[in-house]
């Protein structure tokens, strides 16, 4: 299924296209940006990887991953592209899947990752059926956790230690919203 690109009052939230890769290869630059991140955007190739495979998911019939761009809207000006929301499942015929988001560091704080992860939270439950989406977060990343939390999930517990990052091992915060718990469209 794909994901017609949806406005907000200050975003723009679109697939990707092969033309996004100059966008994404600002986060090599500054690779600090996505510290608590599982995946590493540290390199041409690991962005030409992602690239690639954002690209292969969204041709994909049995879709079961959206990777989107998030773009912030200004009058007079093209759209900026600032960052990412993405849905994960890895199955088609999952009731649930998994919320990520990335951003680039000077769009931080500004409630950006909330109003984009919204639209992708509609397309989940309204949309796609789903029953359930959770995300997770390192424990160092407050701003993640206030993130989902702002969206609604419930913080359901602690994954202690449960993967090596880089340099330690990683704990996380695991959050999660049901469909009866998202507003339905018109609420």
């Amino acid at each position: 299924m794909k994901f017609k690109p949806t406005l907000t009052p200050r975003l723009r939230v679109r697939e990707f296209e092969a033309a996004d890769r100059d966008f994404l290869l600002r986060f090599p630059a500054k690779p600090g940006q996505l510290k608590y991140m599982l995946f590493s955007l540290a390199t041409e190739a690991e962005v030409d990887e992602f690239l690639d495979i954002v690209l292969k998911s969204r041709a994909d019939e049995n879709r079961s991953e959206w990777h989107l761009l998030v773009e912030l809207l200004s009058e007079g000006s093209e759209p900026l592209p600032i960052g990412s929301v993405d849905l994960m499942s890895g199955d088609p015929d999952a009731p649930d899947a998994e919320l990520g988001y990335f951003f680039l560091s000077e769009h931080w704080g500004r409630g950006y990752a909330v109003e984009a992860s919204r639209v992708l939270l509609d397309f989940a439950f309204n949309t796609l059926g789903l029953h359930r989406v959770w995300g997770k977060c390192h424990s160092a990343n407050g701003a993640s956790a206030r993130v989902m939390e702002k969206l609604g999930m419930t913080r359901e517990g602690t994954i202690r230690e449960h993967v090596w990052m880089r340099d330690h091992w990683r704990t996380s915060y695991l959050y999660g919203i049901l469909d009866r718990e998202w507003p339905t469209p018109g609420a």
